[in-house]
């Protein structure tokens, strides 16, 4: 029997010195920690084939003398395989009667696996533990009223290597971004009869324990093949990288409300089994991994957020506030007040943004199951398991040049916000800036300048000014600036250099009146209605032109 390597290809390792090698996502290649070799994708792709090609032929040679069934359910449609002496004569997802054609396709038998390491009996134990522990939510009630349904089973997996794009949009604005990264321990369930949501819930896995697929492991264990489409199977793929995105793109964006779309490039799959138990009754389904311990339930319901209305929220109070400070806190001010700027704020940051629907999923701490003397011991923390690898995008735009490059991404510095400042304070004492020439040209020898300079007359385009600065910094500041992003270009040395030209225009006064699309509504506005639009500009000149004038003049 061929001999193959007791390293399982999830991971690469240096061809110099054979330490495992991580991939530089800057490069796009590996790079050994140790010596420096590089080892390309092609290259580590290859390595990996080579090692199944190998692991199928000893799969072959393992196979011969022991006869295994495929059984598919008649009623839930579930393929399950087990020996041929095996006992067992009903499908563990709905109890029906199986029947069993002849053997297993080649194409879809596992590569590698996990064992169980957690025995039925102790997982039964630990579902009812986590039950009566979340007794008052429903999905705590599901699982004690269904526990006696607690089956175990190797369910199929797919585990996914290679590189990935997105593209990112952020709600309400027009602009494309684009990230790109490289995928490197991720499991991808290909079971139709269990969601892959939920299974991701229990994950992670402990890969440092997988190993080639052994037919002996699985004897009086059910176990279920995949029964995924190919084009079911990518989109699951597609998913799961949107989600392992979503953190950095959320962070970077500086929003929940993003939506992803990806597209994957020359993936390495391994078909693999991992040990499962599960309860599968309705709309419940309750999963633990039979390595590590951790649970992950559902119930089928949803949770309807809207994270985008804190921000507009928090403004909407901290104006009001201010406003009753001024007014010595009067009731009747403070609403109609309150109302107003919550229609203002509300309006302008709530345009196109959307709500998010979340499946409620309820998980365990992440687990690692270990014995003493025996008896099983699951240590939970958020740090073990750990993975890694860095599967966190890279942003990528194009540099002056037209080169796409790696960038960092920035939404303030400290020239943007210098603009965002000058123009609101250029907006609110616009009369008075008119004023001084004014005044300069009306002072008699010898007289004060503030003399007969009045700022407070200036009261009504101050109280028109308000309104426009306050729609201008929600606007240009929160809203348009996500549009017009600061790029820093990574170099090869780690340093960042700012792209030429990125950020034009942004925190721009003009920036206030363009609509989602990016268009001018100013524009638009004057072509359908020039006739509005010439009184609209004589009022503000009116205002503006007799503000000025009555600083100047008014105290005469």
């Amino acid at each position: 029997m061929t001999d193959i390597s007791a390293q399982i290809p999830l991971r690469v390792y240096c061809r110099n010195c054979n330490t495992p090698a991580g991939f530089d996502i800057l490069k796009q290649t590996y790079r050994c920690p140790g010596c420096g070799e590089l080892t390309g994708i092609a290259e580590a792709g290859q390595a990996a084939r080579n090692w199944r090609r190998l692991n199928r032929e000893n799969t072959r040679e393992r196979r011969e003398g022991t006869e295994y069934r495929e059984c598919t359910c008649p009623s839930c449609g579930a393929r399950v395989v087990f020996p041929e002496g095996d006992a067992s004569r009903k499908c563990p997802y709905c109890d029906s009667a199986l029947i069993r054609p002849e053997l297993l396709d080649a194409a879809r038998l596992p590569e590698i696996m996990i064992p169980f390491f957690i025995t039925p009996k102790e997982a039964r134990e630990r579902m009812q533990a986590w039950a009566e522990k979340h007794a008052k939510t429903p999905e705590g009630q599901a699982v004690l009223a269904a526990l006696d349904h607690l089956t175990g089973c190797y369910a199929p997996y797919q585990l996914v290597r290679g590189p990935v794009e997105g593209t990112v949009y952020r709600d309400g604005g027009t602009r494309a971004y684009r990230c790109s990264g490289y995928l490197e321990g991720i499991a991808i369930s290909v079971s139709a009869k269990l969601d892959n949501l939920v299974m991701n819930g229990m994950e992670p896995f402990d890969w440092s324990q997988a190993r080639p697929f052994e037919y002996g492991l699985i004897s009086g264990q059910p176990v279920q093949l995949m029964d995924l489409s190919e084009a079911d199977t990518e989109k699951r793929t597609e998913e799961e990288v949107r989600e392992d995105f979503l953190p950095e793109i959320e962070r970077v964006l500086q929003s929940t409300g993003v939506n992803v779309t990806v597209a994957s490039g020359d993936l390495l799959t391994l078909n693999a089994l991992l040990p499962v138990y599960f309860i599968k009754e309705g709309n419940l389904l309750a999963v633990m991994n039979g390595q590590t311990g951790r649970i992950a339930v559902s119930e089928s319901r949803s949770r309807v957020t809207c994270p985008w209305v804190i921000e507009p929220l928090i403004y909407t109070v901290i104006l009001t506030l201010a406003l009753g400070w001024f007014g010595d806190f009067d009731a009747e001010l403070m609403v109609y007040g309150g109302l107003v700027f919550g229609i203002i704020i509300f309006a302008i940051m709530g345009d196109g943004r959307k709500s998010l629907v979340r499946n409620i999923v309820l998980k365990s701490e992440v687990s690692r199951a270990r014995r003493e003397n025996r008896r099983l011991h699951i240590d939970e923390s958020r740090d073990i398991l750990k993975n890694p690898y860095d599967n966190s995008p890279v942003f990528r735009e194009p540099n002056e040049r037209g080169e796409i490059v790696p960038v960092v991404i920035r939404f303030y510095g400290s020239g943007r916000i210098l603009k965002l400042l000058v123009t609101s304070f250029v907006i609110i004492f616009l009369p008075a800036l008119l004023a001084v020439p004014l005044r300069l040209l009306a002072m008699e020898s010898g007289e004060a300048f503030m003399a007969n300079f009045h700022l407070e007359y200036g009261a009504a385009w101050y109280t028109l000014a308000a309104v426009t600065v306050l729609i201008y910094l929600l606007k240009a500041g929160r809203v348009s600036v996500y549009d017009t992003p600061i790029m820093y270009e990574i170099m090869p040395d780690g340093s960042h250099r700012r792209i030429k030209g990125s950020g034009a225009g942004g925190g721009s006064f003009l920036s206030m009146f363009s609509d989602a699309e990016g268009n001018s509504r100013l524009a638009l506005f004057w072509q359908r209605e020039r006739a509005a639009g010439c009184f609209a500009i004589g009022m503000i000149l009116f205002i503006l032109l007799g503000s000025a004038l009555t600083i100047v003049f008014g105290g005469e």
